[in-house]
């Protein structure tokens, strides 16, 4: 398996945590720093994070909502109750991807064939809950270069017994014809209804509106962008060779070699037919009005997450 595993790293393959797994590790690790008991360690911390997060993963909405509510909290309530605060955070993300999960599973039925791409964690507890309420389906799923996450994806089906079909990312037309159902996570959600997700997300969507092959999301509200509702754009970073191939394969190519290997694209919302949340199944036009019943109003009333940040800059010394 080691051998398998280094012959594919050759050809770009890598592990790459998801957006929600990345929040929860970043909750994990602010809950490390918090056992200092040290207001600045844990500013210090969280701003490392956020500087992290501007180069590596800018659309990662999962991640910026949760360093803004910790933010918010600091703010008002400095460093008490703020361990308390973090598992709340944690067990709440748990608790929403599962239930947009079982929303997802509601839509399918026994002997489904499906299709995905990438490796999404909500995306993987809808399989759980399918194969533990008995459902028979069959899914294909894209290698999703660069990166290769299908392969992390198609081994967990095995591991669950899911007769799944491991294809090249340019064989998606080919075989949906054989697809009921197209399901997608998502990196982030913009107030239209568009989806930032794993770069061939959108030419997976394009392929299955043309075979009339229903798509739907599986997106949790903290992967929704709110500075969106503001005319900001989600910036989708963009990887090198390094996505592609280890450095043993790159001195093979000529000197002046380049590539560009984008990480994201985005899909439009007339491409998707729901998205399911932990409040339910929603059209993409409706996201103002789901933000708008969860929230209480529309626009919802929040804080940006760079007025916080500066915020902390001024107060960090000055906290108790």
């Amino acid at each position: 398996m080691i051998d398998l595993i280094s012959e594919l790293t050759k050809h770009g393959y890598t592990t790459r945590l998801t957006g929600t797994s990345l929040a929860l590790k970043i909750i994990d690790d602010l809950l490390n720093i918090l056992k200092e008991n040290d207001v600045d360690s844990f500013i210090n911390k969280y701003l490392d994070v956020i500087r992290f997060l501007e180069k590596e993963r800018p659309a990662s909405m999962a991640s910026w909502n949760i360093l803004r509510m910790v933010g918010e909290y600091l703010l008002s309530n400095g460093i008490s109750g703020l361990n308390e605060y973090l598992q709340y955070l944690k067990n709440k993300i748990e608790k929403d991807s599962w239930e947009a999960a079982k929303i997802a599973a509601n839509r399918v039925v026994d002997g489904d064939v499906l299709m995905t791409i990438s490796n999404s964690l909500a995306i993987r507890k809808m399989f759980k809950i399918l194969v533990d309420e008995g459902v028979k389906f069959t899914v294909y799923v894209l290698e999703s270069r660069p990166g290769m996450e299908g392969l992390d994806t198609t081994s967990y089906l095995d591991r669950l017994g899911v007769k799944t079909y491991l294809i090249v990312d340019s064989a998606a037309r080919f075989f949906m014809k054989n697809v009921k159902k197209v399901f997608v996570g998502a990196e982030a959600i913009a107030v239209n209804g568009a989806v930032v997700g794993k770069v061939g997300t959108s030419l997976l969507c394009l392929t299955a509106n043309e075979a009339r092959v229903r798509v739907f999301v599986v997106a949790p509200l903290y992967k929704f962008s709110f500075e969106t509702i503001y005319g900001e754009l989600i910036e989708l970073p963009e990887g090198d060779w390094r996505l592609l191939m280890n450095e043993e394969v790159r001195k093979t190519l000529p000197e002046n070699y380049t590539a560009r290997a984008p990480l994201y694209d985005v899909t439009p919302p007339h491409l998707i037919d729901g998205i399911a949340t932990e409040y339910g199944l929603f059209a993409p036009q409706a996201v103002p009005v789901l933000l708008r019943q969860v929230y209480g109003g529309f626009p919802p009333k929040l804080r940006p997450i760079n007025e916080i940040v500066k915020e902390l800059l001024e107060l960090r010394g000055g906290f108790r």
